[in-house]
């Protein structure tokens, strides 16, 4: 059929039309609401307004605005428009974004950690269905983490492509938007990509300074300030030890902490902090590893799962798991349409049901003991350490190093 070439326009034409669907239903029901992005255009109107950013509700009682000042500049642009006409365009955006993000890990995976596995339409649907339920909270909530995930993607591309400058531009505009994305730093430090450093360095400094043109320089000071006292907020507490509040339920800390630490330690900031340091040495063996084996593409590997890890290591809302799709597409990849090994569906399948396989509507109250035991979290972190192990099995010293992209 001439609808399936080019690869992969029948799922360009399938998921828009599935997204479009989803539009006109929740319009239908009364449910266009994008809450999320309630609070963003909030923080926009505010900006213009002169009212305060940080520490009051915008739009809806627990619509906290937790971003950087220039986020709120960006969407100030979205608060001139009536806010159905904004919420429209935000929903078209990560439909994009999610179309042309995962068309873009897949060849990714294909092409740079699969040394050109053939194009096939099986594993790209499985990747999209394995992250749907998260994708429809994005689009329900109209949040932004598919849309920093694309800008990650193409990013770590230019970075492969050896525009180093302005792969260090985009990682620096999406650093602003979530600074958590600050924990690749450390990597391009240790393969010595100072160009990059630069130019995000760069953009980093441009995106504090912008919000001045509108607040003036005191203001741009003082909103900054309340921005990171909202963040310390934000992240106060990382261990989920009970109660309805399940913010901090799908943490690594949490997991651990439920698992073994509990019978000896009791939750606090210094358990969460080891435990991160602990990690943060692992990787950093990991790196080291790779550097010394001359293993190829050990910088995408690594890239993408600092920027998989995100969600398990601060609090999130479970749709910020998108984040950890490029690891799921990189299994889903080495299980059909054949496994490989052999073992793999008998770990990899649990393990991305865990991830993707909360459809509250259809297992009832089922579906709360999943949210309660962070059943989320654990499936995402086994899929980065699944993904991690797969990797460095098949990829030793000396291995062909995989097709570039074009």
């Amino acid at each position: 059929m001439q609808l399936l070439r080019p690869y992969p326009r029948l799922f360009t034409v399938i998921f828009a039309a599935i997204a479009l669907l989803l539009f006109v239903v929740e319009h239908i029901n009364g449910r266009f609401w994008l809450n999320d992005l309630r609070v963003y255009y909030g923080a926009g109107e505010a900006l213009w307004k002169g009212e305060p950013l940080y520490g009051v509700a915008h739009g809806l009682d627990s619509g906290v605005f937790k971003y950087a000042p220039l986020l709120a500049l960006v969407y100030a642009l979205f608060a001139l428009l009536p806010y159905s006409v904004a919420a429209s365009i935000q929903y078209l955006l990560i439909t994009l974004a999610f179309i042309d993000g995962v068309r873009r890990i897949d060849r990714l995976v294909r092409l740079k950690l699969l040394s050109g596995k053939a194009e096939a339409y099986l594993p790209l649907f499985l990747i999209a269905v394995a992250c749907i339920v998260h994708l429809h909270r994005e689009l329900h909530l109209g949040n932004i983490n598919m849309m920093l995930l694309w800008l990650l993607i193409v990013a770590l591309e230019q970075l492969q492509r050896g525009r180093d400058g302005l792969g260090g531009l985009l990682l620096g505009a999406a650093i602003l938007a979530k600074p958590h994305f600050l924990i690749l730093a450390p990597l391009l430090v240790m393969h010595g990509k100072w160009k990059t450093l630069g130019a995000a360095c760069i953009a980093l400094v441009a995106g504090l300074f912008l919000p001045a043109l509108v607040l003036g320089w005191t203001g741009n000071w003082q909103v900054h300030a309340a921005w990171l006292g909202e963040m310390a907020k934000h992240n106060a507490a990382l261990i989920y030890t009970g109660g309805d509040d399940y913010r901090a339920v799908n943490t690594i800390y949490s997991f651990a902490h439920r698992a073994l630490l509990q019978h000896v330690l009791s939750a606090s900031a210094v358990e969460a902090y080891a435990l991160l340091a602990l990690i943060a040495g692992a990787f950093a063996a990991f790196v080291w590893w790779n550097t010394k084996r001359q293993a190829p593409e050990a910088f995408t590997v690594e890239f993408l799962v600092l920027v998989a890890l995100v969600p398990s290591l601060t609090l999130t809302d479970t749709e910020h798991f998108l984040f950890a799709l490029p690891v799921v597409a990189y299994v889903i990849h080495r299980l059909v349409p054949k496994a490989d090994p052999r073992w793999l569906a008998v770990v990899a399948v649990p393990l991305l049901l865990a991830y993707g396989g909360n459809f509250e509507d259809a297992l009832g109250p089922f579906s709360d003991v999943l949210i309660h035991h962070g059943v989320l979290g654990i499936g995402s972190f086994g899929l980065i350490v699944l993904g991690v192990l797969l990797w460095s099995r098949s990829n030793q010293r000396g291995a062909v190093v995989s097709n570039p992209l074009p």
